[in-house]
């Protein structure tokens, strides 16, 4: 099967894990995975009860589900709340003024409020209504905010914003006017601000109706079910990871979306039926081949490459991306480029680099600092060139992000913020026996360590090793390493336990 356009491939036949992608002339440009055991939230509405105040992080912990404690930032709290009075249905109803800047694609609100004291909006005991900005990371819970918003292929829902905004990816004056005289028309007999996101840009005013009277009718069930639930309780899920997947990637260039299993494709049927004429212009077909759909669209091997370190450019270059907890390093290496010097080498190398770095931390879903190590080039121009390609690059990606400047040692830096998208952090673990540094000790330094740690016992000793299983023969095959050791010593072979890592205990003294 050849994609040519853009596609959207939807692989839901297997239950262990829902995958969608985004293809543009048939390479992979987007990624959605959803598993039953780590299905993300985002997005999720709950009423929730406040259980602790910190008034030194500015902020509070909010138990929002069964079990599930949030962080909830004062920069997140919707400044009516220092109205004690009110109660979470009313918070909701009310009107924040801000700035239309503030608008974005996805209408998080994360801008800091001036206030003194997180204790002058919560305190214990406190019953909101918060939605999830971010899936809990490792230890880390759920970053949730109390500006609710429902997120439409076009629209998105902002109950506490004062007017229609626009997404700042529109730069187009006429257009932005457009789309702001449509959406008050369509709003003018409703309470409930929009944000037109940019896919809204060329859509007709009918799409757009449709498009928010889906919005209202969510919007009304939030209210009624809230009105009856006790804290903590869930009000309001997002959609099915598959028509979530289709809705984020939903664009006006999009040419075809190829579902794999038929309960899926009914239900994005039907969705694609509520985006009105958008949804009617787009070619929606089943896979019912035996053939697995990511092999038979010849993209598997692509998905896969997300999974390894090294990123292939081309001529021999390659990018090596390590992700550390404060940041992520990407290595730029040269290949067999035919350049004239090691000038051109170099800049043909980063350029090739800087429009794959985007797309690599669009799919990885990488965020924090991230830190390009671009080969070295004297020309200010040819720094200029790849800073500029590369700041172009990203500002195609629809996550948050701020860039620097290529510095003295060719390093560049930017930031930005993960979406909950990208299939690494739950498909993988730190290796058990290098701890994810990627390295083994070595037989070698293995021996060396049980050595020294039998030598520091002073006294002779009963002694108790668990080691692994090669380093237990290596001292049992070579006897003449232990000839100066006094020790008793109690092997256990364990294949769990690292090389350099060895248990020794010593027990009791033999002299006893």
């Amino acid at each position: 099967m050849t994609n040519n356009g853009d596609t959207i491939l939807v692989n839901s036949r297997d239950s262990e894990e829902v995958r969608v992608v985004a293809l543009s002339d048939g390479q992979l440009v987007d990624v959605r995975t959803s598993r039953p055991d780590h299905q993300s939230i985002v997005g999720n509405i709950y009423l929730a009860e406040v259980t602790r105040v910190e008034e030194g992080l500015d902020a509070a912990f909010v138990s929002f589900d069964e079990g599930k404690i949030g962080f909830l930032h004062l920069g997140n709290i919707h400044p009516a709340a220092s109205s004690f009075e009110l109660s979470a249905l009313e918070l909701m109803r009310q009107i924040e003024v801000r700035p239309e800047d503030h608008a974005s694609d996805e209408g998080d609100e994360d801008d800091c409020q001036d206030a003194e004291r997180i204790n002058d909006y919560v305190f214990v005991g406190r019953k909101l209504l918060v939605q999830v900005l971010r899936d809990p990371v490792g230890t880390k819970g759920a970053t949730l905010s109390t500006f609710v918003s429902l997120a439409g292929s076009f629209v998105v829902l902002m109950p506490s914003l004062d007017r229609i905004g626009i997404s700042r990816r529109i730069e187009d004056e006429d257009e932005r006017q457009r789309l702001r005289d449509d959406l008050a028309d369509i709003i003018a007999d409703s309470p409930l601000p929009v944000i037109a996101r940019t896919a809204a840009m060329g859509e007709p005013k009918k799409v757009l109706r449709a498009d928010f009277r889906r919005l209202e009718r969510r919007w009304d069930d939030l209210l009624t079910k809230a009105e009856a639930a006790e804290s903590p309780a869930l009000i309001l899920a997002e959609e099915a990871p598959a028509v979530r997947a289709a809705r984020e990637l939903f664009h006006g260039g999009l040419d075809k979306i190829v579902v794999d299993e038929s309960d899926t494709y009914d239900l994005i049927k039907v969705f694609l039926t509520e985006k009105g004429a958008s949804g009617a212009r787009i070619d929606l077909c089943l896979h019912d081949k035996e053939s697995p759909l990511f092999e038979y669209s010849a993209i598997e091997e692509q998905y896969q490459r997300l999974f390894r370190q090294k990123v292939p450019l081309g001529k021999g270059a390659s990018l090596v991306i390590q992700q550390t907890e404060a940041l992520v390093a990407i290595d730029v290496n040269s290949g067999r480029l035919d350049a004239r010097n090691l000038e051109d080498t170099a800049f043909e190398t980063n350029m090739l680099a800087a429009k794959e770095i985007s797309r690599q931390a669009r799919l990885r879903d990488l965020g924090g600092i991230v830190v390009v190590d671009f080969i070295d080039m004297r020309s200010p121009e040819h720094r200029r060139e790849v800073e500029t390609t590369l700041r172009g690059e990203l500002m195609q990606d629809r996550a948050r992000m701020k860039c620097g400047h290529i510095g003295s040692f060719g390093l560049m830096s930017f930031t930005r913020r993960r979406t909950g998208n990208g299939p690494l952090r739950p498909m993988s673990v730190p290796c058990r026996s290098c701890a994810g540094t990627g390295h083994w000790a070595q037989l070698e330094a293995g021996k060396l360590r049980v050595l020294r740690k039998l030598r520091a016992i002073v006294e002779p000793h009963k002694v108790f090793i668990r080691a692994h299983n090669s380093l237990v023969a290596m001292f049992k095959r070579d006897t003449a390493l232990l000839g100066s050791i006094e020790h008793k010593i109690e092997w256990q072979e364990d294949i769990k336990v690292p090389i350099g890592e060895s248990i020794i205990q010593a027990q009791q003294p033999l002299a006893e």
